[in-house]
């Protein structure tokens, strides 16, 4: 009998389920009482998707051993399969209780209680399991998901960065890992992975010369296979390969119509080339086939937005605070403002994207308590001391804390501002300088010597996703510097080595040390005669204050410079150079070279 059960369990190991099935249902013709044989049917049964079944051999085993921890662990796997978490889950603990230092157990256990959604529950089987069996490479992958899906992308990507170490082929892995290396902006590292997982699961080589055109490349693509053309797509279109991007998005939907998500990445290319009616359809058909998509409205909001329909931009922009977990994080323990009249109430407005979005949004500070609202501000460290003393807001210092001042009534995001405030592009706020400029004059802060003085910004914050787009090489500044129209100063926050050597060589004065938050950079500007910079907050800082900013801004901006215009609804200091196409920043510092006459 034991010969028979060692071949019925070498048939169950080739994945010949229905001829192990056979095998073990043989045996229990001759030995009805064989706990082994009842279990391993019930697990054969389960892999041909017999549910009940298989439940009900496992079950009938444990009659027989009920101290079996491994008869429970073949339950809790049946009825995993069979969809029944809660079911798996009591199985598991049971294997657990009856043989605590079972790695693949706890490994399960956090399995069924991530499916109940027991997030705490679920981390904790995980951990357990790597501290019994450290190379428990599913466990890192599992557990790094769910600090991804937290907000901890740097602590998730050293959990998947370790699991790819174990097992460097787990295409799950790889794709965590890519969507890691994207919430962290490491732009290089994820096409890496998404390259390498697509390599693995489709056999292909993406940089290869016509590898889309390979036959039946969609055909019979399981989920895994699907996310990796997804991902490898998301990749593609982030390295300006936008026709492969596209290609790979339409070839699967000719192989499944209603793939939402294939559509929401078709918008992504359709607005990355200004195509607003066509990224519009994309995110209308996304939202429609799946409702619970999170980021439909929010990129529907993004084209509404750039194409300068405030109203309903603004509207549907307020998703955010319910479906996507960046923003659920930052919401504040206290009622949300709708809109309502605010006379006799106090407004808490909170930062929650970059600096010169919330340098954008204070303009609305005024209005509100023109409205009769007492107005105070959240502000993080750098911007505090810019508006410490501002007669329009009292500023309280903000550590992203959820708690919230006494006495405060409503609590809004600042992006909320002018969708509440029912701001259209002819009623934006835009006399200047609307924010105060608390240093200005004060000599640490003043800039000597008589002629024309400009200032020079040329990268963004390296977390921002789209900060390989915007940001300009220092060296292409040279034809600018070189142009003998003023005195150049940079305003750039932290530059590295190589760009201090460059402003050194070039006689540019590196007015970085002497920066140390936003009032100083204020100070600065108010001593210049222009600054010239990429879209990134002292852009907004100058604009803020009135004084003459030209932004050199990508062939497909961010929404708030609109289309096909040079000045601004926001800023009226503010003067725009688009490149003509993508990447083309040899033509804005052109244009910029051919504006210095202007200024004389």
């Amino acid at each position: 009998m034991a010969a028979a059960l060692e071949q019925a369990m070498a048939l169950h190991r080739l994945g010949l389920f229905d001829k192990a099935e056979a095998a073990y249902r043989r045996i229990l013709e001759s030995d009805p009482q064989n706990a082994d044989a009842l279990a391993l049917l019930g697990c054969a049964l389960s892999e041909r998707k017999k549910h009940p079944e298989a439940v009900a051999a496992i079950e009938a085993a444990l009659k027989l051993d009920p101290q079996a921890a491994l008869f429970h662990f073949h339950l809790g796997n049946a009825q995993d399969k069979a969809g029944n978490p809660e079911k798996a889950e009591a199985a598991f603990a049971r294997a657990i209780a009856l043989k605590p230092d079972w790695d693949e157990a706890w490994y399960n256990l956090g399995n069924a209680q991530r499916a109940l959604r027991k997030t705490g529950d679920a981390a904790t089987s995980y951990e357990r399991a790597l501290k019994i069996n450290p190379s428990h490479f599913l466990a890192l992958n599992n557990l790094g998901a769910m600090l991804l899906k937290k907000g901890k992308p740097q602590e998730a990507r050293k959990l998947f960065n370790a699991a790819r170490a174990l097992n460097p082929n787990h295409v799950q892995t790889l794709l965590n890992l890519t969507d890691a290396a994207f919430e962290l902006n490491d732009l290089p590292a994820a096409f890496e992975a998404a390259q390498r997982a697509a390599e693995i699961k489709l056999g292909l080589d993406a940089r290869a010369e016509g590898w889309l055109s390979r036959a039946g490349l969609f055909k019979n693509l399981d989920e895994e296979g699907i996310n990796s053309f997804l991902t490898l797509a998301t990749s593609l279109s982030l390295q300006g390969r936008l026709a492969e991007s596209g290609a790979i998005l339409r070839g699967l939907l000719a192989e499944e119509p209603d793939m939402a998500e294939a559509f929401s990445c078709l918008g992504v290319l359709a607005l990355a080339r200004n195509r607003l009616d066509a990224a519009e359809e994309c995110y209308a058909l996304c939202f429609a086939l799946d409702p619970s998509g999170a980021p439909a409205p929010w990129n529907r909001a993004m084209v509404q937005l750039v194409r300068g329909d405030l109203h309903d931009g603004f509207r549907r922009y307020r998703w955010r605070w319910h479906a996507l977990q960046k923003f659920r994080g930052l919401r504040l323990d206290g009622p949300m403002w709708d809109g309502r009249d605010l006379e006799g109430k106090t407004i808490l407005l909170h930062e929650e994207q970059g600096y010169g979005d919330s340098l954008q949004m204070l303009r609305f500070a005024p209005l509100l308590k023109e409205k009769g609202a007492r107005v105070l501000v959240y502000a993080r460290p750098p911007l505090l001391p810019l508006i410490a003393d501002w007669d329009a807001a009292g500023a309280h210092a903000w550590d992203g804390r959820k708690t919230v001042p006494e006495g405060v009534d409503v609590v809004c995001g600042v992006m909320d501002l002018p969708g509440l405030l029912g701001i259209g592009l002819e009623t934006i706020p835009a006399k200047t300088p609307y924010l105060p400029n608390p240093r200005a004059g004060d000599p640490a802060c003043t800039l000597e010597g008589k002629g024309k003085k400009i200032g020079l910004v040329w990268s963004g914050n390296p977390r921002h996703k789209r900060d390989h787009e915007r940001s300009i090489p220092l060296e292409m500044f040279e034809p600018l510097v070189k142009s003998g129209a003023a005195a150049f100063y940079s305003l750039q926050y932290r530059p590295g080595a190589a760009d201090r050597a460059l402003l050194q060589k070039w006689g540019v004065t590196d007015l970085d040390p002497k920066i140390k938050d936003l009032a100083d950079q204020a100070a600065f500007l108010n001593e210049l005669d222009l600054l010239i910079t990429v879209d990134t907050a002292p852009a907004h800082l100058a604009g803020a204050l009135g004084i003459p900013v030209w932004v050199m801004v990508t062939s497909s901006p961010d929404w708030r410079w609109l289309l096909g215009r040079d000045d601004s609804p926001w800023y009226p200091s503010l003067r725009l150079f688009r490149q003509p196409e993508s990447g083309n920043w040899n033509s804005v510092i052109a244009s910029v070279n051919n504006a210095f006459p202007s200024l004389t």
